[in-house]
């Protein structure tokens, strides 16, 4: 398993739909799980339909009533349109506490090893048991950030945060949105490295969180086209390409595209119209 946290330090720059995004271009013969895990509440449910009653409560409450519990994981997974997987954490901000508490007493264990997984942490809480948990045991924590004066402040101290909690993984930072600043200088400030820029495309975002649009432009969207990039290099840096995944880093692009995970992405629109 490879767990890759993602979290912002403020403000909505668009953690849930870069997790989701990147889920959908995940290297092909390799399983990828999204997990929501925002203490402040969290979002598929809401956005695709989907019900509560499984996912990532019912998980840590099936591990934390037994070592053995006879529950299997995929038991807790629902399946988004075109097929990427989810545990769905609660809506409602006082039960995502709730869960954060019981997540905090059971750590990253409650993943199995074989699944990758897409960790949305949210936004950084102090004292978050349990997102603390996931940051210390995540491969890697990727900080999505808008590059203003006040995003980059918040970033700043999300990553102090996350090297308080853990040297046993990395850092990077994602940038959304077209930024004054050359990446070296980012990376320079931020003391860590840009692992992508994704651009501003607030259509195929809407997209990506259940609002209807057309499946051709979204799938060859400058967002996707972008994600692809990024989920590349996130890749080889952690040696989770797959084995039918013959394609060289940033060499991508959507007509290479296998059609499953293609299909991931482009399928959200026929869900958004039920």
């Amino acid at each position: 398993m490879t767990l890759i946290a993602v979290c912002s330090g403020k403000g909505s720059p668009g953690v849930s739909t870069l997790a989701c995004v990147a889920g959908a271009v995940w290297p092909p013969d390799r399983r990828i799980v999204i997990a929501e895990c925002d203490p402040s509440g969290n979002d598929l449910a809401a956005r695709f339909g989907m019900t509560q009653r499984v996912g990532m409560t019912s998980l840590v409450l099936a591990h934390r009533h037994s070592a053995h519990s006879t529950s299997p994981f995929d038991a807790h997974v629902q399946a988004l349109p075109g097929g990427l997987e989810a545990l769905v954490g609660p809506v409602n901000p006082d039960a995502a506490l709730s869960l954060d508490r019981e997540l905090g007493l059971v750590s990253p264990a409650v993943f199995p090893d074989e699944v990758d997984m897409l960790v949305d942490c949210g936004r950084i809480l102090s004292g978050a048991a349990g997102q603390q948990r996931i940051l210390t045991g995540a491969a890697e924590v990727v900080v999505v950030t808008r590059p203003d004066a006040a995003g980059m402040a918040h970033t700043l101290w999300t990553l102090e945060v996350i090297r308080s909690l853990t040297t046993k993984g990395t850092s990077s930072v994602v940038v959304v949105g077209p930024s004054e600043f050359h990446p070296k200088e980012m990376e320079q400030a931020f003391q860590a490295p840009i692992l992508g820029n994704l651009p501003l495309d607030h259509r195929s975002a809407a997209m990506a969180c259940g609002i209807p649009g057309k499946t051709k432009r979204f799938a060859r969207s400058r967002l996707v086209s972008s994600m692809r990039l990024l989920v590349d290099r996130l890749a080889g840096e952690h040696g989770i390409r797959g084995e039918g995944d013959r394609r060289g880093a940033h060499e991508t692009s959507i007509d290479s595209t296998p059609d499953a995970s293609r299909s991931q992405a482009a399928a959200w629109e026929n869900k958004a119209r039920v």
